[in-house]
């Protein structure tokens, strides 16, 4: 990928990463939507919490640090990390927040969709991984969902919507920009 790509992979990243994550959250808990997730005031501070530190925190641990140091003593692919950190993410999250298996295999599905976000839209330079922007959508993408799931739950599949019409257009224009050159 050129450099030059930046931008473009980036947009693909976080409308992949929020879409992803809003659809596989209303697969696996249908019954209840997002309902059960609290309603506050979109100023609230407890939602620029989640906007800023939780999900972009939670990115570094189960998306750079565990997959780093997977890839480094295992000698293995980032994927592998990534999956690895996608369980180890499901678990902390049952862990912390309790909760049912139902729960638990949302948040590990949703992990390693994220550990993919990273792989698939991070640009490779020689042939080699690089954390970047895969690493920065998927930390936006889930500051973005703790955040619109928190204070809009209503509007979810809406918003799942825009970033899936969003990715598919990120696709589409650039082939429109070539075919006029």
């Amino acid at each position: 990928m050129k450099a030059d790509n930046y931008g473009l992979l980036f947009i693909r990243g976080i409308s992949a990463g929020l879409a992803g994550l809003i659809f596989i959250t209303y697969a696996f808990q249908s019954s209840s939507g997002f309902s059960v997730f609290s309603i506050s005031n979109p100023l609230d501070s407890n939602a620029f919490f989640y906007l800023f530190v939780v999900g972009p925190s939670e990115e570094m641990i189960f998306r750079f640090f565990v997959p780093l140091v997977i890839m480094v003593f295992a000698d293995t692919s980032y994927i592998v990390g990534g999956l690895v950190g996608g369980v180890m993410f499901g678990f902390a999250h049952y862990w912390a927040y309790g909760g049912n298996t139902l729960d638990l295999v949302t948040a590990v599905v949703a992990g390693m969709w994220l550990s993919i976000v990273v792989w698939q839209f991070s640009m490779r330079k020689d042939g080699k991984f690089t954390f970047m922007p895969g690493l920065l959508s998927a930390m936006l993408a889930h500051g973005l969902y703790d955040y619109f799931v928190t204070t809009m739950p209503g509007m979810m599949l809406i918003i799942g919507a825009a970033m899936t019409m969003i990715l598919l257009a990120s696709y589409v224009i650039p082939k429109v920009e070539e075919a006029e050159e």
